[in-house]
């Protein structure tokens, strides 16, 4: 039995530990994902648009209305859960390597375009290529490295942040009213 404990805290170490690769073209159209060694190339293909249906709409027990009043009654849980998921999202951001990445964008119209070409002009990050191009090519390259330790621990950090108890609150009194 300890055996399968220690297998299986192994097992688990294994999976937090090893990176995972993520790549994506634009211009070949796939998206790849390395993981111990394995490799999953999707190819992205362009599907048709399919047939328009008439879709029935049905009757909502709660208005939208009635809900975005209590969205505004409860503006501070909102805030303060929207303000912690920002942060989540930018932490596991900043933990993420990119490697050989490029991306070039093109507006329609090209005021934009000098405009968007003096913000990114000054953007310097570390193995990342972005530019602005004026002849209406938009493609993206990108590969990134994602550990899932890190990953892991910054959610394992929001978890125990969150106020469950004035989330469920407010959940129930939705589900009252």
């Amino acid at each position: 039995m300890s055996y399968l404990i220690l297998g299986a805290i192994l097992v688990g170490l294994v999976i937090l530990m090893a990176p995972i690769s993520l790549g994506y073209d634009s211009v070949d159209r796939w998206f790849r994902v390395k993981w111990l060694g394995l490799t999953m190339t999707k190819r992205l293909e362009v599907e048709k648009p399919k047939k328009l249906q008439k879709i029935k709409l049905k009757k909502r027990k709660i208005s939208d209305l009635a809900v975005l009043r209590h969205l505004w009654q409860k503006r501070e849980l909102c805030l303060e859960l929207t303000n912690r998921g920002g942060r989540f999202v930018l932490e596991v951001f900043r933990t993420l390597k990119f490697r050989d990445s490029e991306a070039s964008v093109s507006l329609p119209d090209p005021m934009w375009n000098g405009l968007l070409y003096a913000v990114v002009s000054n953007i310097q990050l570390e193995n990342v290529y972005l530019s602005v191009n004026f002849q209406h090519r938009n493609y993206a390259k990108i590969w990134v490295t994602v550990f899932p330790y890190r990953v892991a621990g910054k959610l394992a950090g929001l978890l125990v942040r969150l106020p469950y108890i004035r989330i469920a609150r407010f959940a129930w009194q939705l589900s009252k009213n």
